[in-house]
This record gives structure tokens, sequence and C-alpha cells, in this order.
């Protein structure tokens, strides 16, 4: 049985993951085609939001107890994306996840990743042909 949102969650979920495209596409059109990717992806079997705090995680099903994240929003201060991605942590868990994983160019999640306290490992990785950063976090 689906789970079912409400209209006002709707719409904060809405708001929250135009604006973080806004910031990253930089135009309302970029935006728009960042939206229509996104709702076409949780349309897709394995792919579910979780909307915690002021940030939307797109949860991707890559096999049997382990799925991929990605974050779509922002919070301030950073140690209030720590303690939302402690609560994802937990919500894994209880629905028998075992291994999450998430990507990113950038350096600085590894410092919001030590700010969790969980249990993350590191890797260098290429993802299409790019380097990045691995954090994978088993329970």
């Amino acid at each position: 049985m689906a789970e079912q949102v409400d209209q006002q969650e709707q719409e904060q979920i809405v708001q929250i993951a135009m604006n973080y495209f806004r910031q990253e596409a930089g135009s309302e059109e970029g935006a728009n085609k960042m939206m229509a990717g996104l709702a076409k992806t949780v349309e897709e079997d394995g792919a579910k939001l979780v909307h915690i705090g002021n940030v939307l995680f797109l949860i991707v099903v890559r096999g049997k107890g382990v799925v991929e994240v990605h974050t779509i929003g922002t919070e301030n201060p950073p140690r209030k994306l720590a303690e939302d991605f402690q609560q994802l942590a937990a919500y894994l868990q209880n629905i028998g996840v075992k291994m999450a994983y998430t990507y990113t160019a950038e350096d600085r999640f590894g410092r919001l990743a030590q700010m969790t306290g969980l249990p993350f490992k590191k890797f260098k990785v290429q993802v299409e042909g790019k380097p990045v950063n691995a954090y994978v976090m088993e329970f």
C-alpha cells in the first residue's frame, strides 16, 4: 500500500526540490527540467523520496538490501543536515536496508559524514568517467 502525502507536505516537497534545482541549474528552465527528471525517477519501482527536515532524500534500490542515496535540498546549520542523515539511517535500517551509499565530486560531504557519527567508509571511484568520493555505510 502506497503512503499518502498530505497536500501541505506535497507543497513542501515541491518547494524544496524547486529551490534546490534553481540553485543547481541557475535558471527556471533548467530547474523545470530537473524537476521533470525527478518526477519520472520517483514513478519507477525502487525509487522513493524521503522528506526529513528541509531535505529530500532520493532513495534508489540497487540490489537486495542496497540503496543509493541522493540529497536534494539544504539545511543550515550543517549540524541539522547531519541530524537528518541520522534519521535517514535509522529509517533505512528499520526497513531492512543493509548497505547505503552516495557519491559526490565535492569533498565537503566528508566533514558532514564525520558529523553524523555514522560508520561511513570513503572510497575514490569513477562515475561516468569522472573521479568522485563514494561514501558507503553498512548496517
